[in-house]
């Protein structure tokens, strides 16, 4: 009788976890969609103010390699003083990535938000274009 119940409580705890596993995997898209609807404003911003300081930083190099003086050599400074807002940027991606979200998600996210705030396509494009 001992052995019965045992070898029933293995099979029950046995099932339990499998139906918990199978429930937990479908789950995930469903869980990530929340994660990334529920940050998608914060990162958003934090998106667009990363990339404008690393935009004013690389014009600010550019300037001050081309015609250097203390004007140029100030606005370098200040370009990099204003990466700062990118440190934050990157610790909120990697709390997203510790929610669970991959960097799919996350290229998904930067797209919105890149998306959201340019008005045509002539934004869009400068933007994804890399100038020389």
């Amino acid at each position: 009788m001992r052995f019965a119940y045992l070898r029933n409580r293995f099979v029950t705890h046995a099932a339990a976890l499998i139906a918990g596993a199978v429930i937990a995997w479908l789950a995930l898209p469903v869980w990530r969609e929340a994660v990334m609807r529920w940050n998608q404003r914060d990162y958003g911003l934090l998106v667009e103010q990363c990339d404008g300081a690393m935009r004013d930083h690389y014009q600010a190099k550019m300037r001050a390699a081309d015609e250097p003086s203390r004007d140029t050599g100030l606005a370098l400074q200040a370009g990099e003083v204003g990466l700062i807002v990118c440190q934050d940027y990157d610790l909120y991606q990697k709390r997203l990535v510790q929610w669970g979200l991959r960097e799919d998600e996350l290229a998904q996210m930067r797209l919105k938000a890149i998306e959201a705030r340019a008005g045509d396509l002539d934004e869009v494009v400068g933007t994804h274009e890399i100038r020389f």
